[in-house]
């Protein structure tokens, strides 16, 4: 009776049916080809009926132990409650099942099975763990008539069982206060114990069962299970094995007296554990809970119903025509048990959750360790990005170092020509002034001066000219040399024009341009250049030429543009009529 994906959280049900007495005609069958069907053959007008559960049982004792027992068995060492109860019509066999013959060992029930099974895996269990400790501690009471009563307490003979009280933990679980605790470290000692329960139980002989249980009866056996390994978790669960008393008809049973208030009773408690069913199976979370208050017997039973336990039912038959009703009730009966999901849980010690919680800080501490290795990959890698880049720098500054010796260098050489361009400024300015002498501890050497002037007439009347001028000694005298310049207006001066005093208010805008010269006498060709002078407003600006060397004919292609803003008729008058620009040019021997 294996749980499916879908099935795992529900009731498990089986059905497990009763063999005809002798002269009963039988209408109830095991569907040969399905072991999870039931069939009811048509009779009476009424049509042939099929029931589907998880189970149907048709063999011994054996098979349903395997498919009941042995799965809860499994489920209890992992840590979850488990729970069965044996419910059906008075004689069909509930008892039989669930305890069997104790006396024989091929007549045991599951409960008996369960216990051996039971101790056998603890002992295995502590046989590959020394440290381990496994407990058993059991309990079983009944609910007759309403009371709660301790089945294992000692009783005087005649003298009435004390009646005890349902309580709640702390943490809502249920429990007998008064009931007695057992601890069982044997089989036999197990067997003792279901024993003595059964034989105090109330049982009572009816028309349908001569022993008929008039109680309900419950073994609770607690599982403590406590490891040495922290690889195995420590655990406590709760069994319950509940052999439910007979559903009756008091037309069947015929019952009267205390016998008949008995069987109100079983009924009634009977009827408020199928209410409660139903609630839960109609998924009425509000009701249920209400419910399983209405008697002992659903409070006893409040985990095995949507709470914290794997539920198993064995719904017990009989297969005769005469017991039809009750057999339709009870198998109706647990189909709605199969609609009612459980929400069962591993019952951890606070060993476990103390070692969850360091579990979890443990993993949190790695998760920790994870984000710092992380932060330590990449500073690792932020320090080789700067060492790169210090490298590079350092490269870097080492080629700079090298670029500053070299740009020394070329300052020095630099500071060497302007020292040699201030020297021979100099002796040009020695040259203009008409003589010559020593300079920077040089002797004197011999060159040649001749120098011309022109106006501004043609650029104020917007022409383009170029002049071709005799050069002329100092003393006036005309040399053979010539200079070769061209001066020219710029922009809106461009076209050419009368009458020059247009500019007046004006800007002038021209260029000058310093072609060359010619006929330089040879002996004067090694140095030449040609210096020049703006004469306006009674100041002097001189500008030079580059130099060429060894011509006779130098090309020196110097440009100068100058503007002369707000012209007045007197500037003008002067430009036209008297020179502007002077110039001169030197050549030099050495």
């Amino acid at each position: 009776m294996g749980e499916t994906s879908k099935a795992a959280g529900r009731i498990q049900v089986g059905v497990r049916m009763c063999p005809p007495r002798q002269g009963e005609k039988v209408i109830v069958h095991a569907d040969s080809d399905d072991q999870r069907a039931v069939l009811i053959d048509a009779e009476g007008g009424r049509a042939s009926t099929m029931f589907k559960f998880d189970r149907v049982f048709t063999g011994g004792q054996d098979e349903v132990y395997e498919a009941i027992g042995r799965p809860m068995l499994k489920e209890a060492f992992e840590g979850f409650n488990v729970c069965l109860f044996a419910y059906g019509q008075t004689g069909s066999g509930k008892t039989h099942s669930l305890f069997g013959d104790l006396n024989s060992k091929e007549g045991y029930g599951v409960a008996p099975r369960f216990a051996q099974d039971m101790i056998e895996e603890a002992q295995l269990r502590v046989e590959s763990d020394s440290a381990a400790t496994i407990k058993f501690f059991v309990t079983m009471i009944e609910v007759y008539m309403e009371k709660v009563r301790d089945l294992l307490a000692p009783r005087a003979r005649g003298q009435e069982p004390e009646s005890l009280e349902i309580h709640e933990d702390s943490q809502h679980r249920v429990y007998v206060k008064g009931a007695g605790v057992h601890s069982v470290l044997s089989l036999e000692r197990m067997l003792e114990l279901l024993k003595k329960g059964n034989a105090n139980r109330q049982t009572g002989e009816t028309k349908m069962n001569e022993t008929s249980s008039r109680s309900h009866a419950i073994v609770q056996i607690t599982i403590s299970q406590k490891y040495g390994s922290l690889d195995m978790r420590d655990v406590e669960s709760v069994v319950l094995l509940v052999d439910l008393a007979g559903s009756e008809r008091q037309s069947k049973t015929e019952s009267t007296g205390v016998a008949f208030e008995e069987a109100k009773k079983i009924n009634q408690s009977l009827l408020m554990l199928g209410r409660a069913m139903n609630s839960f199976s109609d998924r009425k979370g509000g009701d249920a809970f209400i419910s399983l208050r209405a008697s002992k017997l659903t409070r006893l039973l409040s985990e095995s119903f949507g709470g914290n336990s794997k539920t198993w039912m064995l719904a017990t038959v009989s297969t005769a025509a005469n017991n039809l009703t009750e057999t339709i009730s009870t198998l109706e009966y647990a189909q709605n048990a199969m609609a009612i999901t459980n929400k069962a849980k591993v019952n951890d010690t606070k060993k476990n959750i103390e070692l969850k919680r360091l579990r979890e800080f443990v993993a949190s501490l790695e998760g920790r360790l994870d984000v710092l290795a992380l932060e330590k990959q990449r500073k690792q890698e932020e320090i080789g990005r700067l060492t790169q880049e210090r490298d590079k720098l350092r490269q870097e500054v080492a080629f700079a170092g090298s670029v500053h010796d070299a740009r020394d260098k070329l300052e020095l050489a630099l500071n060497n020509i302007r020292l040699s361009n201030i020297a021979l400024r100099r002796r040009v300015e020695a040259a203009s002034e008409g003589f010559i002498h020593s300079l920077d501890n040089k002797s004197c050497f011999l060159f040649f001066k001749g120098r011309c002037s022109i106006t501004l007439e043609s650029v104020l009347r917007g022409q383009r000219r170029s002049f071709y001028i005799g050069l002329l000694t100092e003393s006036g005298v005309l040399t053979e040399a010539t200079l070769h310049i061209q001066l020219f207006p710029c922009e809106h001066h461009a076209n050419e024009r009368d009458d020059p005093m247009q500019f007046i208010g004006k800007s002038l805008r021209f260029c000058l341009h310093v072609v060359g010269a010619s006929g330089i006498p040879k002996a004067f060709v090694a140095h030449t250049f040609c210096k020049f002078t703006l004469l306006h407003d009674r100041e002097e600006r001189y500008f030079t030429t580059s130099t060429a060397e060894n011509t006779e004919n130098p090309r020196w292609g110097y440009v100068k543009v100058f503007e002369i803003p707000e012209l007045t008729a007197e500037v003008i008058r002067c430009f036209c009529e008297h020179t502007v620009f002077a110039f001169e040019v030197f050549a030099f021997n050495a």
